[in-house]
């Protein structure tokens, strides 16, 4: 680094304007083809005595040095930087001269945008936005162009490890893909032979390969799959399903919208919509005249770019929402078409009901201006019905965010724009158009674990399968569950999950756990933990057929194929698994008669044929990379009639109007006609829900099911018997106790992500990491002023387990955790910190990603891989060695990040001596709580009360 800014210094006295990039060695994001530089360029021939005033000589003395590389000599980022006299040829003109186009589907974050990758010489140098894709529409966000730096990264596994050290030791032995399936073969078939298939787990992080685990996991005939739904979006799908049933995502319809309120929702950045959202968003504001308004305790990058913000108390949106719901009311400005033919509960209900929720309460309670409530609930209803709600984990991931979600999705139905063109909209396709149907499945899996449905939470899996996640490793500490055997696939949970010491002791205790598989592309913090790691190939070497709700509103097919053959000896599941399944036997091997290509023809075979190319089935999608049918939007379904022949046969309940058939429901009768209505028991938006009520209480509620036709609903399972929980009929609010009355010295920790970054994935990617890779915490200077802190002081944070679990979820148990001043301490941590008048003055933000200590020498900040090298084994004659023994380095060497890793740390951990910037940042689920929400399971990231105080440094 130090060489780098005397090459610098020395180019700014000649008078050359140098940008990022222009010396050889320093690489730009925008150079995704790489080829070894030859020098920094000298200046034409015939410039004459110094015409710029430039000293020749000394010009021709800043020729940089080549870079060194292994086998593979185009590693991305390493890019030739010439100078004058080869501009004529800068950009190269034959970079991309006969590449190949392949479609594919990005997976660096949820959102799966369709790309293009460019293929020469059997490498991908490109990676850009799939124009075909009609959710994403050829857009790609920064993560999705690093992908080359996913591919092509020297650190990436390619070969099978096996544990030769003590677990979490990081000492390894690279072995054979027989080796490997052989010893995991001979571990599962035990646990499947001794009557207890349920003890083996199968815990994934971001997966998009759905139905070859769900193969898998039912032919094994384990019901135990593992999730982090808890811990991202569970109480917003939580409280859309109590209205909808049918859908557990709202696709605010933002493009045609003249008025978008907006809950804690960092669109621009982190939402799980992403590019298609935020474009929808632009498009919406600047196209068609919308405003967007934010309420976020922070000022994102969508609170920056919004016309308004204002910064709530934190957990409080759902007071604010219940306000602006009794303005409306009270104002007449409400749909009563729409609340009295299609919701289940009438005006004068909903007046008594938000009765007492006047701005004055919210404003008390939030924070926010009575006035501003009041203005901004009179906007949004002047706007219907081409307006819209949005929320996330802002207003979600609080211990009331199932309640919080509930009351601000109430003020879609009283301004009637429920599935209105501009509106809150949803769809039933979640995923994959309905056309395309998987081969065969093997049954569903009939075992119950506590891990997959702890008992304890209602309305965590009635629905869908959402799971509580958080809890999975306390259980297993507390003895509630045993695992002989766990295999984790692309997950990060010491790092991503909470109280990340907690984590780690039981991931390194083998009598909790007693065999761990790692699946993925690198070793992370999880591999750290394992007996056996295998390579899985990137989402650019590997098959699926792919999509998300689509904000088109209607469904489609996305491919994800291999770009290029898998590097080294790395494989997909699609490809392990039926050797695996073959090992195990016993009837499993049935499953897997067909190729891998044959599998996803059939997959693919009712995509239809284009009349332009003929091609059809698996061939269009090659060629194209999507299909979207020709399906109306999803607008107003409730308005769709029903036909003759849904209706022959079909029974009208005479007082509700319900229309079953077969003893399901179909739809209702509206105004004389029959209608499809809401797919819920009463067949209407259900602002009161009888059945969130008696699902809690534990009560059999298949009457109910039946009625609304969403017949996979289930039932608690009896092993629900005697945790029962209160949950209210209708939207209501409440706040945690603990936030109460903070004392002088307490904040409400939140936590954020940054828009190149998702979570726990992308910090080893160097583009990524170069603009991200450090988190201080968040302060507002007036909170600074009060403790005596300046920009770039240290603190001691210290965490607290909430006082309001403690009352409503005693079964956690939580005595295993410290009492000091009459509080359950949960971690201190010492940061950075920088002001921001963008933050409530109660609260302390920290974003996530950082503090990785492992996965890779780029997360960690570190240039080189010194430290690591191979170490003898004295009681063997083999060598047991580090994690890059499933690695090849010198063949992918990358020394771009060897020579310009500016932000290593060299402070060596001392405040005193750290510069601002640099290093991997910190892991802030050491601070946070184990938190669900008592109702959905949602982790609560932004509720941890902390205290603060400041370091003194030497």
């Amino acid at each position: 680094m130090n060489g780098h800014r005397e090459s610098r210094r020395r180019f700014l006295e000649l008078g050359l304007a140098v940008g990022s990039g222009a010396v050889a060695g320093l690489a730009t994001s925008g150079c995704q083809d790489s080829q070894r530089p030859q020098s920094v360029a000298v200046p034409p021939a015939d410039v004459g005595n110094k015409p710029l005033g430039a000293d020749l000589e000394k010009w021709k003395k800043l020729k940089g040095t080549p870079y060194e590389v292994g086998e593979f000599n185009m590693m991305p980022g390493v890019c030739q930087l010439p100078g004058p006299l080869a501009k004529r040829n800068w950009p190269d003109r034959n970079k991309y001269k006969d590449v190949k186009r392949v479609p594919g589907m990005c997976q660096l974050c949820s959102t799966v945008c369709g790309i293009v990758g460019y293929v020469k010489h059997g490498r991908v140098v490109k990676i850009e936005g799939n124009p075909n894709d009609p959710n994403s529409r050829g857009h790609l966000c920064a993560r999705g162009q690093a992908g080359l730096n996913h591919l092509y990264h020297p650190e990436r596994l390619l070969y099978p490890l096996r544990r030769v050290g003590k677990r979490g030791e990081g000492k390894w032995k690279r072995i054979s893909w027989d080796e490997a399936l052989d010893e995991i073969a001979t571990r599962l078939k035990v646990v499947r032979e001794s009557g207890k298939p349920e003890e083996f787990a199968f815990h994934q992080g971001r997966q998009r390969s759905k139905d070859a685990l769900a193969r898998f996991l039912n032919a094994f005939g384990t019901k135990t799959q593992l999730s982090h739904r808890a811990l991202c979006s569970g109480n917003r799908r939580a409280a859309n399903l109590t209205y909808l049933w049918e859908s557990d995502w709202d696709l605010n319809d933002v493009e045609h919208s003249k008025y978008i309120l907006n809950f804690g929702s960092n669109a621009f950045e982190a939402h799980q919509g992403h590019v298609p959202f935020s474009t929808r968003i632009q498009n919406g504001r600047f196209k068609n005249g919308a405003k967007l308004v934010t309420f976020d305790v922070r000022l994102s990058n969508t609170a920056g770019g919004s016309d308004e913000w204002f910064a709530p108390f934190p957990g409080t949106d759902g007071a604010i929402a219940l306000a602006m719901c009794h303005v409306i009311l009270d104002e007449n400005l409400y749909d009563a078409d729409f609340i009295d033919g299609w919701t289940n509960v009438t005006v004068d209900e909903l007046r008594a009901h938000v009765r007492s929720c006047t701005p004055k309460w919210a404003e008390q309670i939030s924070g926010v201006a009575a006035k501003d409530i009041r203005r901004i609930a009179i906007e949004f209803a002047q706007a219907r019905p081409a307006c819209t709600t949005m929320c996330n984990r802002g207003s979600s991931a609080h211990i009331n965010g199932f309640y919080n979600d509930r009351a601000i999705n109430l003020l879609n139905a009283i301004v009637g724009s429920v599935g209105r063109k501009g509106g809150w909209c949803w769809s039933p396709w979640s995923g994959l158009d309905p056309l395309v149907k998987t081969p065969p499945m093997p049954p569903g899996a009939k075992t119950w674990s506590v891990l997959e449905d702890p008992p304890e939470y209602p309305l965590a899996n009635v629905w869908r399968r959402m799971r509580v996640g958080e809890v999975i490793y306390l259980y297993l500490l507390q003895g509630r569950a045993k695992l002989q055997a766990y295999m984790t696939y692309n997950l990060d949970s010491p790092l991503t999950w909470p109280e990340e010491s907690l984590t780690q002791q039981v991931l390194t205790d083998e009598d909790l756990i007693n065999f761990h598989v790692c699946i993925n592309c690198f070793y992370n913090e999880t591999a750290h933990y394992a007996d056996i790691v295998l390579p899985w190939a990137t989402y650019m070497e590997r098959w699926d057929l792919d999509a998300r709700g689509s904000y088109n509103l209607k469904p489609y097919v996305g491919l994800r194929t291999p770009m290029i053959e898998p590097l080294g000896e790395s494989k997909d599941v699609r490809e392990f698994f039926p050797e695996l399944a073959r090992r195990i036997g016993g009837g499993m091997e049935q499953w897997y008669k067909e190729s891998i290509e044959e599998y996803m023809e059939q997959w693919a075979s009712n995509v239809p044929q284009n009349p332009a190319t003929g091609k059809r089935g698996l061939d269009r999608l090659l060629e194209e990379g999507a299909w979207e049918g020709d399906r109306e939007p999803f607008y107003e379904p409730y308005n769709i009639a029903l036909s003759d022949d849904d209706m022959d046969g079909a029974s009208v309940d005479e007082t509700t109007g319900v229309i079953t058939k077969d003893g399901v429901g179909i739809g209702i009768i509206k105004d004389g006609k029959p209608v499809r209505g809401f797919a819920t028991p009463s067949r209407r938006f259900e602002v009161r829900s009888l059945f969130v009520q008696k699902i809690g209480r534990n009560e059999d509620c298949s009457d109910l099911i039946a009625a609304s036709g969403v017949t996979k609903t289930k039932n608690r399972h009896e092993n629900h018997n005697g945790h029962e929980v209160d949950i209210d009929q209708m939207p209501i609010w409440f706040q945690p106790q603990e936030h109460r009355n903070l004392a002088e010295n307490e904040l409400v920790m939140t936590s954020f992500k940054w828009n190149v970054h998702n979570h726990g994935r992308t910090m080893n990617l160097k583009w990524l990491a170069e603009i991200v890779h450090s988190n201080p915490a968040w302060i507002n200077p007036q909170t600074a002023s009060r403790f005596g802190l300046k920009n770039g002081d240290w603190i001691e944070i210290t965490s607290y387990y909430s006082q309001e679990l403690e009352k409503q979820s005693p079964h956690l148990k939580r005595d295993d955790l410290q009492v000091a001043n009459g509080r359950r301490v949960v971690a201190t941590m010492r940061v950075p910190i920088v002001l921001m008048e963008g933050i409530h003055p109660q609260a302390l933000a920290m974003s996530n990603s950082c503090g990785h200590w492992q996965y890779t020498n780029v997360a960690q900040a570190r240039r080189d891989s010194s430290g690591l090298l191979d170490q003898p084994n004295d009681s063997t004659a083999e060598r047991s060695t580090t994690y890059l023994a499933g690695s090849d380095p010198a063949t992918y060497r990358d020394a771009d990040w060897e020579r310009n890793m500016w932000w290593q740390d060299t402070s060596d951990g001392d405040p005193a001596r750290w510069t601002a910037n640099t290093g991997n940042g910190w892991n802030q689920n050491r601070l946070m709580p184990i938190t669900p929400d008592p109702i959905s399971g949602q982790q609560a990231y932004h509720d941890t009360v902390i205290s603060i105080k400041k370091v003194g440094l030497a």
